[in-house]
């Protein structure tokens, strides 16, 4: 109880703790994924480039999944012959869904105001 009162303190005078940066890339990651998701439930406009608010819609839900997926555990099936090859396939799905997000924020940046 006290750990949890330490934690809730030193993120209300930081936004975040010391155990966050334990796993500091899921933590960003999942602090990026519920902050878009807030966002995208609450905004009111939309880029200039963008022609139609559904588009806008679709860009930060893919921004959300690449984000999300982040968090996400590898799973494969460990019995299996291939599991290093399962487990590399996955591990680079998820870089290039990385890589697809940052490039989505860094294109967006300016944009994420309301």
């Amino acid at each position: 109880m006290l750990k949890a009162i330490r934690r809730f303190i030193e993120r209300g005078r930081k936004g975040y703790c010391k155990e966050d940066m334990w796993s500091f890339n899921n933590w960003l990651s999942s602090l990026l994924a519920n902050a878009l998701r807030e966002f995208k439930q609450n905004c009111h406009t939309y880029p200039n480039d963008i022609d139609e608010w559904d588009e806008w819609m679709k860009i930060l839900d893919e921004m959300i999944e690449c984000f999300e997926e982040q968090g996400r555990d590898i799973e494969t099936n460990m019995m299996t012959k291939d599991f290093v090859r399962q487990y590399l396939i996955r591990q680079n799905n998820r870089k290039q869904k990385l890589h697809r997000g940052l490039e989505l924020l860094e294109k967006y940046w300016w944009d994420l105001w309301d």
